[in-house]
């Protein structure tokens, strides 16, 4: 089994295939999908669930350092 679904295990099969340029290159993208459709509705859920939590914590870091570099404050150390 060369890619199996991370929640069922099943082998995925490729859903969406498409051409991209990458510099002076022409690359083609598969999209592989679980074959139980309900297995993938989970995975995509998931996915969501990781890029939402990614994008908090990177929006919370980006706030902490300009709360740090504001002009006026006191470094305390």
């Amino acid at each position: 089994m060369l890619n199996p679904c991370v929640q069922c295990g099943k082998e995925r099969v490729d859903g969406k295939t498409w051409k991209g340029k990458a510099g002076a290159s022409v690359v083609t993208y598969t999209s592989t999908v679980c074959p139980d459709p309900d297995c993938q509705k989970i995975v995509d859920k998931a996915i969501a669930d990781r890029k939402a939590k990614s994008t908090l914590l990177m929006k919370k870091k980006l706030d902490a350092k300009q709360a740090r570099e504001k002009p006026g404050a006191v470094a305390v150390g």
